[in-house]
């Protein structure tokens, strides 16, 4: 999700942090209208490192339950607005997108009767409902308790949004219950821009995030149905052409420096091990060899994969401009970046002319 940067793992999750939280962290803790101290400043830093705790909590426990659902994982982005976990293969089933996307405020409202357990026997004080004084177990309470309500707003891509197009894709499928879902999250972003504006800025961005991502929902929705019959064989190249390791380079550049778009799948011993390209042929000092140039972070693909999402998550997702496809462990060709956008965009075009009715 745009740029960031890994600070870690949890649980073999990737964990990163995007490049604008740390406005929020300048935002909260240099208080308006007040002195500065160096005291002030590390309570605004421990309340927020707490805090995102718990909203990091609140995303593990989508990605924990997505991974016993058999879904990937690729990691939890922390944004000054929460967290997104990014999950390939949603929505999937219906069952699988409930359950997954329930797991999150479930948690946050488990947390929150946890925290105010303990605030209660350690004599702290509960009530007025307050997020900026008091004894922090407190305000970490009411803290989980917004996120578990706010999430469960019935406003796609929140949490609720997405149990709700969960429900109605029981009987009206993925793309109808999406495209109601998309409204009803539209509407809901819309008003509390129009609230922030008058009340708290706060509450405008996080209605501009959810009017945004809304409508990334509802093309997301319709790529989905347009290409759901296609598969990987569909659109590749099929050509069974490949490079053994062992080959000099030198032998193999000019064949490859005549065709600068082309790349060709690399095997040692009729094993598929990664793909090699012009822009690569130089690899590292000294390199001589095929095996000394090839990206062996390469993609794969099985010819029967779905274009949606596996070859959209392959290749659009982690920026790769080609990936080998493999049919029984051999390679039978490639698919090219140009020709999944091609296809995506023939099959949305397709669709639009015969849009389902709400």
């Amino acid at each position: 999700m745009g740029r960031s940067f890994r600070i870690g793992s949890l649980k073999g999750v990737p964990l990163r942090v995007h490049w604008s939280f740390p406005l929020l962290v300048v935002l909260l803790i240099l208080p308006t209208g007040a002195k500065t101290t160096a005291r002030s400043i590390a309570e605004g830093v421990i309340w927020i490192a707490a805090l995102f705790v718990c909203i990091v909590i609140h995303e593990l426990s989508h990605s924990l339950v997505a991974r016993r659902r058999g879904l990937l994982v690729r990691d939890i982005v922390l944004l000054p607005i929460g967290g997104v976990s990014e999950i390939s293969g949603l929505p999937g089933a219906p069952g699988d997108e409930l359950t997954v996307a329930i797991a999150g405020p479930l948690a946050s409202l488990a947390l929150a009767l946890l925290l105010g357990l303990v605030a209660y026997l350690a004599g702290s004080v509960i009530w007025p409902p307050t997020l900026f004084a008091g004894a922090i177990l407190s305000r970490l309470m009411w803290a989980n308790l917004l996120l578990a309500g706010f999430n469960l707003l019935p406003a796609i891509p929140m949490d609720g949004g997405r149990v709700l197009r969960a429900l109605l894709a029981r009987r009206r499928g993925d793309l109808r219950a999406t495209l109601l879902a998309v409204q009803i999250g539209r509407f809901v972003g819309l008003a509390m821009v129009v609230l922030g504006v008058r009340f708290d800025l706060w509450l405008s961005l996080i209605g501009l995030f959810i009017f945004v991502g809304a409508g990334a929902e509802k093309q997301a929705a319709t790529i989905r149905s347009a290409v759901g019959g296609l598969k990987v064989t569909d659109v590749m190249v099929h050509d069974q052409t490949t490079l053994e390791a062992s080959f000099p380079l030198s032998v193999v550049a000019p064949f490859l420096q005549a065709s600068p778009g082309r790349v060709l799948p690399v095997v040692e011993r009729g094993r598929y091990v990664g793909l090699i390209a012009a822009d690569r042929l130089n690899g590292p000092p000294g390199a001589l060899f095929v095996a000394d140039a090839t990206d062996r972070y390469a993609p794969a693909l099985s010819s029967e994969d779905p274009l949606y999402p596996v070859a959209v998550e392959c290749l659009v997702a982690h920026r790769r401009r080609a990936a080998a496809v493999l049919q029984d462990g051999r390679v039978v060709g490639v698919l090219y970046l140009p020709h999944l956008a091609a296809a995506l965009h023939r099959a949305s075009a397709g669709l639009g002319t015969s849009s389902p009715r709400n």
